[in-house]
Parts: structure tokens; C-alpha cells; sequence
């Protein structure tokens, strides 16, 4: 090898030396941990998160394929900057035994100060941890990484991807002002690839809190892989959840993919509770006051899409039944779906508009008044669109009427916070009835509307009480009615209020009946005469029913009060008018 060969080499040398060097240097320092970046470490994540952060007495830090830290100990602190006193004040995280793996991008984002997506986390593992989360009324809370400011006062806060999740003892306290929520709650697991194949895998969340002063319980239980929250493609494990709120209690039995967000849901869910007004408010649902009830349904979640299939729903003695979708991904969430069921009655919506049962805290109304004077609750039709079937099997109306509505059909709506009830159908004893009705609360005063036909209805069949002085028998040798024929009419009444007694106080309109082909009692006849003696002659010798000749009712509906332009019933006996 000549000398300019050896110089050339010499010079080729040092590079290559420079690089192996480093290269040994980094391999060392991999296996080592890193030991002298504990301090560094530190500093950077303070300055970026905005708070203090510490590591225990042991740190081991890995960098190849991915960021991964072993520490035996953690201390995430409380926003930088509060007072001394303030409430915010305190760790956000304590724990022991910390094994925490990154991806790459999350490190670079956490760099750039990036906050438009939650973090991802490859694995955490812990022996035992405990988190304190707090939320002012003002917005400002303790989980927002960076400077503080105002967080979204409606929104709950975003939890990072946590593909792998083993905490082997925890506590978790959460108090948000906003949400007028708070939690207490043990949380211990064996998740993830460390609990494979384990029989005592799985997730258990027991805790107690208030939702709006209410005491509750959560109790959450899976017997399998179930992470934080999930990936976009997280197998499925058994899940139960039992919650207990006050009168009102839930539970599911089926499959999930996380704990938060409940992704691909799926499985058997029962509510119940005193009120389906109460218990919607509760999840932000439009629903009407209501007896005690118990829903049975199939639920399942896709995204921000909530279903019930196969609902049955018991309400006092109606037995309902459907199928559901709750969109919440619009500004405004929409219900969509179909209300059937085999039956429905009537007097199970009564509290709806007021009136006083049990469990529902409507008042009674006062002396002197007959009509429920609770307000309806207004504000809650923004609270969501809807569009729903209904396709009853049949609607009971009382124990004055022998048939009921069978079917009672329509289409109900919800937008923009008027609700109505469109392309209404119900049949009755032969008869029909149509029509459409309207709540317009986009005003000072609510709006209300009603367009109603009926025609062909079979009184004598229709209505239950029996003539038991007629001398004439029906073949089946069944008493007729004090009135027969076929009843037809038409109402069209508008009316303003926030309560039944308004309401039904303010009505405008007109209202129309006739009755064609028809017979009337004669006692009924006299007794509205006001012929005592000879209506008490009709009921000891018997009663005939008389052929009506004509029986029409026109009347004007102002403030409430009905006053009749036309009233009148003629037979070849008698002719009655009726005014006032």
C-alpha cells in the first residue's frame, strides 16, 4: 500500500470511526435507558403540557420502534399558574409502576403543541394509579394540556386512544360543574396483550356519584380484552353495566369495544323508572311525562348512531313497541323511528298534559279548578328533531266506549321545537276519523292547532251504556243505546297556552256534529225536556226509541267558552233546542 493509499485510507477512517462510535454510543445508551434524559424529559413535558411532571427514582426510557418509559413512579400536577387556593389545584395524576409505550406521532404532535385530536397511546401499565379530574363552571379545567383557557362549556373532555390498558389497583374522582356530574369510583383491570389467554381478565368499574344532585351508581364489568378507548377495528367482549339512579334503574348485557365511548355496542338493555320525561332529560330525549315504566330493547351503537330494535315498552296498562335511531352527530340530534304495539291507553298520557298520578310530580289542580295547571315543559322540544311512525294496533278511550281506536295511525314530527302530528287515521265502529294537530312554542305564548274529521261511527256500537228500560231488544237480545246512528263531524279549533287549563281556556273555533240514520231514547228525550212526570211514566211502563228526524250541533268556540249557533234534535215526538 503506497503512502498516498494510507493517507487516503486514514482520512476514509475517521468518518466511518465517527459513525460506529455513535452508533455503539446509542446502543449503549438504549440498553442503559437513557439515564441523563430523565432531567430533560421532565422539563420538556412541564413546559409543554403546562404543568409539572416527575418521574420516579428509577428511569428507563427505550426509542427504538417506538417511545417506551419504565418508571417506578409518576406525578402529573395541576395546571401551572392557579392560586394557591384554587379548586383546580392538586395532582391530575399520581401512580407507581409505570410501563408507558407511545407511538412516534404522538410525541411529535405533543411537540408542535397540537390539540386537534386526543393522544394515542400504545400501552399503559400500571401497579396503582389515582386521577382527580375537575371542571369549574366557568369552562377552565384541569385536563386541558397547554395554558389554561376556557374549555368547551358543553362539551365533555377528549380521554386518550389507549390500545393497551392494564391498572392492577386505581381510583378515580370527577367533579364537572358543567355537567353538574360527579364520580367516585375503584377501577382495576387486566387488559390487553399481558391478559390473554387469563381467566380472570377483564375490566371492573364500581363506583357512586350525582348527576344534578341525584345519587347514583355505576357498576361496569367486561370478561375480556376491553380497552380505554378503542381502536377502529377492537374486537368485541362481553360487557355488563348496572346503573342506579334514584328510582330508575339500567343495565346491559351484551358486547363493546371500549369503556368511554362505547363503540359497536351491542347487546340486551332494560330501563325503567318512574317517568319517561325524567329519565329522558336525563339523556337529552324530547319524551313525555309519563306513569312508571319498563323498556326492554336490543341496543346498539355505531359512531354517534344509537339504535332499539325490538323495543317493548310498558307504560301503566299500555303495552307499546318499536324500533329507534338517535343521530347526535347533527347540531340538532334526530330521532327517527316507528311507535306500535298492540296497545295503548289513553289515560296513560294524561300526565303528559298535567294530570296528577303518582311518581309523575304533577300537582293536583287547585281548588275550585278541574283542568291540570302545570306548565308543560317547552324548552325540552329544541332539545332534539324528530320523525316518527305510528302505527298503534289499537288505542283504548275509556270505560264510555265499548270499541276502541283500532288502528290509530299518523305521522309525528319534531323541528325546530313544533311539534305535530300529521296524516292522523284511526277507525272505530265502522267509522273513521282523520285529521292533523300542531304545537308551534316558537312564540311568546305556545300555539296550538287542531283539524279533525269523523264520519260513519256507529253509536249504538261504539258507545257502552245500555238503555235497560227500552221494551225493544237488539236479535242478540243486548239492550240498544240511548243514541244510534252514524256520527259524523268536523273541528277546527286554535288555542294558546303553556298548561292544559290554558289551553283548553283560550280555544277558538268551530265544531261540528250530526247524526244520521238514528233512533234517541224517549226517556232521554223527556229527561232533557225536563218533563219529569212524564219521563218517570217512560222509565216504569218501559221506553221506545224515537226515530230522529234531524240532530245537528254547530258550535263557536271564543276563549274557551263553547256557545252553539245550531242544536238541535227532532223527533216526531219532541224537537229540542239547546243554546247557552
Amino acid at each position: 500500500m503506497t503512502p498516498a493509499q494510507r493517507a487516503r485510507l486514514r482520512k476514509a477512517a475517521w468518518p466511518v470511526g465517527i459513525v460506529v462510535a455513535a452508533a455503539v454510543a446509542v446502543v449503549w445508551c438504549e440498553a442503559a435507558g437513557w439515564p441523563f434524559l430523565e432531567g430533560p424529559a421532565q422539563r420538556q413535558l412541564s413546559q409543554r403540557l403546562q404543568r409539572p411532571v416527575q418521574f420516579g427514582e428509577h428511569f428507563r426510557l427505550k426509542l427504538f420502534g417506538s417511545i417506551r418509559l419504565d418508571t417506578d413512579a409518576l406525578r402529573v400536577g395541576a395546571p401551572q399558574g392557579l392560586p394557591s387556593d384554587s379548586p383546580l389545584g392538586g395532582n391530575l395524576l399520581g401512580a407507581r409502576d409505570v410501563h408507558l409505550e407511545l407511538p412516534f406521532s404522538t410525541v411529535m404532535n405533543l411537540l408542535r403543541s397540537r390539540h386537534d385530536e386526543p393522544p394515542r397511546i400504545t400501552s399503559l401499565r400500571l401497579e396503582a394509579a389515582q386521577a382527580s379530574l375537575k371542571r369549574l363552571a366557568d369552562g377552565r379545567a384541569n385536563w386541558t394540556f397547554g395554558a389554561p383557557h376556557p374549555a368547551a362549556a358543553d362539551q365533555p373532555f377528549d380521554m386518550p386512544v389507549v390500545d393497551e390498558l392494564v391498572l392492577r389497583q386505581g381510583h378515580v374522582t370527577y367533579d364537572d360543574a358543567v355537567l353538574k356530574s360527579s364520580l367516585d369510583a375503584t377501577v382495576s383491570t387486566s387488559e390487553g396483550r399481558t391478559a390473554q389467554g387469563a381467566s380472570d381478565a377483564g375490566l371492573a368499574i364500581e363506583g357512586r356519584g350525582k348527576h344534578e344532585n341525584q345519587p347514583f351508581e355505576v357498576h361496569v364489568h367486561s370478561a375480556g380484552v376491553l380497552p380505554l378507548v378503542a381502536r377502529d377495528h377492537a374486537a368485541r367482549v362481553p360487557i355488563t353495566i348496572r346503573l342506579i339512579a334514584g328510582d330508575s334503574r339500567f343495565s346491559f348485557d351484551g358486547t363493546g369495544t371500549d369503556v368511554l365511548s362505547f363503540e359497536a355496542i351491542d347487546g340486551a338493555a332494560t330501563l325503567s323508572g318512574p317517568s319517561l320525561a325524567k329519565v329522558g332529560d336525563k339523556l337529552g330525549v324530547t319524551l313525555p311525562t309519563t306513569e312508571p315504566f319498563t323498556l326492554k330493547a336490543r341496543l346498539t351503537k355505531s359512531g354517534p348512531l344509537w339504535s332499539l330494535k325490538n323495543a317493548d315498552l310498558a307504560v301503566g296498562d299500555s303495552r307499546l313497541a318499536g324500533e329507534f335511531s338517535y343521530d347526535r352527530s347533527a347540531k340538532v340530534p334526530m330521532l327517527t323511528g316507528e311507535l306500535g304495539g298492540p296497545r295503548l291507553v289513553l289515560a296513560d298520557l294524561l300526565p303528559a298534559f298535567g294530570a296528577a298520578r303518582p311518581g309523575t310530580g304533577n300537582p293536583k289542580p287547585p281548588p275550585g279548578h278541574l283542568l291540570p295547571q302545570r306548565e308543560f315543559d317547552i324548552p325540552s322540544l329544541h332539545r332534539m328533531n324528530a320523525r316518527v311512525k305510528l302505527r298503534l294496533q289499537r288505542a283504548e278511550l275509556g270505560t264510555l266506549f265499548r270499541e276502541p281506536l283500532a288502528p290509530l295511525q299518523g305521522d309525528l314530527s319534531l323541528d325546530g321545537g313544533v311539534l305535530a302530528i300529521d296524516k292522523l287515521l284511526a277507525r272505530a265502529a265502522g267509522g273513521e276519523l282523520k285529521g292533523s294537530m300542531s304545537v308551534d312554542p316558537n312564540n311568546a305564548v305556545p300555539q296550538w292547532r287542531a283539524d279533525m274529521r269523523w264520519a260513519g261511527i256507529d253509536l249504538d256500537q261504539w258507545l257502552r251504556p245500555r238503555n235497560r228500560t227500552s221494551q225493544v231488544a237488539k236479535p242478540s237480545g243486548e239492550n240498544p243505546g240511548y243514541v244510534t246512528g252514524k256520527l259524523g263531524g268536523h273541528a277546527q279549533l286554535r288555542a294558546r297556552g303553556r298548561s292544559a287549563a290554558q289551553v283548553v281556556g283560550s280555544a277558538d273555533g268551530t265544531v261540528q256534529m250530526w247524526v244520521r240514520d238514528g233512533t234517541v231514547s224517549h226517556l232521554a228525550v223527556e229527561a232533557a225536556g225536563i218533563d219529569v212526570a212524564q219521563a218517570l211514566g217512560v222509565y216504569l211502563i218501559g221506553d221506545n226509541p224515537l226515530p230522529m228526524q234531524c240532530a245537528v250541533v254547530k258550535a263557536d268556540a271564543k276563549g274557551g267558552k263553547l256557545t252553539p249557533e245550531v242544536a238541535i234534535v227532532d223527533t216526531k215526538d219532541s224537537t229540542l233546542l239547546v243554546s247557552g
